[in-house]
């Protein structure tokens, strides 16, 4: 009996052959796909999709979206204090950040949330010196919704809404 793995010519699979017939094909996107595989294939579905590094019995939740903006900049890297989208560093599953007022942004999701009840949590840094505490909120009276929500940075000092140059906010549920 031989097995191999061989890459694909178009690089966007990979192939697992028994005795030099292709078997099963797993493709870049992670699906799977048994061409001429005969016999019992076992395995858990949900198991499968778990996350290999997790132990224990209380279940996981992984990130749904996450992002990492300037709220000084829009979003060609220009300092801006207009009402326009804002400066995204980094990001997964989030389309844009709207400056919505002083301090006030809404986050886009680029794949909707399967429902409103999910967490957000924040963290805020501002590089200007002597610039004091910063507090974050959930923005304002609006509530989350599937395809957004909202954050509000204030000074602690005052109280006062303020634009800051690195917002961290990250989505779970």
């Amino acid at each position: 009996m031989s097995l191999g793995l061989r890459a694909d010519p178009t690089n966007t699979s990979a192939v697992i052959s028994v005795a030099g017939t292709d078997q099963v094909v797993i493709t870049n996107a992670g699906n799977v796909t048994a061409n001429t595989f005969t016999g019992a294939l076992a395995g858990n579905a949900a198991t499968a999709t778990k996350l290999s590094t997790a132990t224990g019995t209380a279940p996981v939740y992984g990130i749904r979206a996450w992002v990492n903006f300037d709220g000084t900049r829009n979003d060609s890297g220009a300092s801006d204090a207009t009402n326009t989208n804002r400066f995204i560093r980094g990001s997964g599953n989030v389309t844009n950040v709207l400056r919505t007022g002083t301090g006030k942004y809404t986050v886009y999701f680029s794949t909707a949330m399967p429902n409103a009840n999910y967490a957000v949590t924040f963290s805020v840094r501002n590089s200007a010196a002597g610039a004091g505490a910063y507090i974050i909120s959930n923005g304002d009276s609006t509530a989350p919704d599937t395809s957004s929500f909202t954050v509000t940075t204030l000074v602690n000092a005052n109280g006062g809404a303020s634009d800051l140059q690195f917002i961290y906010a990250i989505v779970v549920g």
